[in-house]
This record gives structure tokens, sequence and C-alpha cells, in this order.
């Protein structure tokens, strides 16, 4: 679902929040990236940032190429130590571990769903394993390069969540 008819966010916003306590003179935790690994087949994306939004459209900063994956379906914020997953109102919803959230803090090696991506969470630590980085899996304007290619390819089974829309 679009989240351009939601409501201006002003300093309730987790990432408005954290710009505030840096002002008062509070120290801020260290920024610490989160690397999202695509299951099975091990594609890492790194978030670099401390606010984040993945999507379909173009002016997303990851980009998630395929139909069940809404415009602008989700945020991840780091704020006070601790990453977070936003829904954005995405008609096929987000889900971590399994469970559909709205919002959910993320551990180290939770798996995080968002249309046919299954994605592990890293946070601290290098990923195990050679798979490829995020210089192999994202274009110039942040898409995953053929993930729809790759969720339909006959060397990766994803089943679907049940009763996905496209958006």
């Amino acid at each position: 679902m679009d989240d351009s008819r939601l409501p201006a966010l002003g300093n309730d916003h987790p990432s408005q929040r954290a710009h505030a306590a840096a002002a008062a003179g509070r120290t801020a935790t260290p920024f610490i990236p989160l690397k999202l690994v695509l299951q099975p087949n091990g594609m890492t994306v790194e978030l670099t940032r401390p606010s984040m939004l993945l999507g379909r459209h173009s002016t997303a900063d990851l980009r998630l190429p395929l139909p069940d994956v809404s415009r602008r379906h989700c945020r991840f914020i780091y704020q006070d130590g601790v990453w977070q997953v936003l829904d954005l109102r995405s008609m096929n919803g987000v889900y971590v571990n399994g469970k559909r959230v709205q919002q959910a803090s993320l551990q180290d090696q939770d798996i995080v769903a968002i249309g046919g991506f299954h994605f592990k969470v890293v946070i601290r630590g290098e990923q195990r394993g050679d798979g490829p980085s995020a210089d192999t899996c994202e274009d110039s304007n942040g898409a995953i390069q053929n993930g729809a290619g790759a969720l339909r390819g006959p060397h990766l089974k994803i089943d679907p969540p049940p009763q996905r829309k496209a958006s």
C-alpha cells in the first residue's frame, strides 16, 4: 500500500527522536550496519544508514521488484542500539520469524519475510560463508538484480505466504 497518504511524521518518528537526542547533548549509540542475507542463496544486502525504505518503488532505498512487495513496503530504523522494522501498511505485510508484525525489534539470526523474499538478519560480525556480497546483488538503483528471476529459478524454492496479493 502506498504510504503517501499517511500523516506527516514529526518528532514522534524514531529517526527524528534520534536526532533530537543528539541535539540535546546525549551521546548516541554507535551505528551498527544491518545485513540482510537472502535465503537460501546467500546474496547479501547491507543497510548502511539508520533509516532505509524498502519497497518496489523506484525511490525506495532498497528495491524488491516483485508485485507482492508494496511500493513503500517497510522501513528499517536503527535507534538506541536496536534495529527495528516498521510495516508501512503494506498489502502482504512483514513477517519476523513467521509472525506478522507492524513493528518489531530485530535480533541477530531472525528471519524477515517481505513478499516472496526471506532474509536472515545479521547484526553483529560477518556472515559465515562465501555468499555474494551486496555489490553483486544490487544494481545502481538499489534494486536486487534478477531478484524476481532468482525466486522463480529451479535452484530456489520458497513457498509463498498464503493469499499474497499484488498491491
